[in-house]
C-alpha cells in the first residue's frame, strides 16, 4: 500500500514555539488511528493558522458568533468522510485549522496539563473535526490514543 503523503503549511503569526513539524506529526497519527486508510493513496493538506487572542476573538465572533477567545478553530472543505471517500481528485485538501497558542498555554497551565500533551489533543482534535467527526465517545478516544503515542 502506498504511502499518504502529507502536506501541512503553517502560518504561524504569533511566536508560538511550536515547530512545524510536530503538526504533521499529530495529523499522520489522528488520520493513522482514525482507521482512514483511503486516505493512504492521497496525497492530503492542511492548512495551520496559529493567531493571537484577540485574532481568535475576531475569527471566532465571525465565524460562530461566540464572542470569546477558543484554542482552536476548524473550517472543513467536505462536510462529512463519506464526501471525502467519494473525492475522486488525488489531492484532498482537508481544510484549515486556526490555533492560538496563548490560549491553549494558558488552559494548559489552568489545568495543571503538560503543554505538549494539551497541543497534540487540540491539533489531534481539529483534525478529525477536518476528518468529519462530531464530539463524542470515538473522536475522544482517538484524540486519547494520538495522546498516548506522542507523549
Amino acid at each position: 500500500m502506498k504511502q499518504m503523503k502529507l502536506d501541512i503549511e503553517v502560518n504561524n503569526k504569533t511566536k508560538s514555539p511550536v515547530a512545524d513539524d510536530f503538526f504533521a506529526m499529530v495529523a499522520e497519527k489522528t488520520i493513522r488511528i482514525a482507521g482512514h486508510d483511503f486516505l493512504q493513496e492521497k496525497n492530503v493538506s492542511i492548512s495551520v493558522a496559529l493567531v493571537s487572542e484577540e485574532e481568535m476573538q475576531k475569527i471566532n465572533r465571525e465565524s460562530r458568533h461566540k464572542d470569546s477567545v477558543t484554542d482552536i478553530l476548524s473550517f472543513f472543505e467536505y462536510e462529512n468522510i463519506e464526501k471525502i471517500k467519494s473525492a475522486k481528485e488525488k489531492e484532498i485538501f482537508l481544510g484549515e485549522l486556526i490555533l492560538c497558542y496563548d490560549d491553549i498555554g494558558k488552559y494548559a497551565h489552568k489545568e495543571n496539563i503538560e503543554l505538549k500533551k494539551e497541543l497534540t489533543n487540540v491539533i489531534s482534535h481539529g483534525v478529525l473535526h477536518l476528518l468529519g467527526f462530531s464530539h463524542g465517545e470515538e473522536m475522544f478516544s482517538i484524540q486519547k490514543k494520538v495522546i498516548n503515542e506522542i507523549c
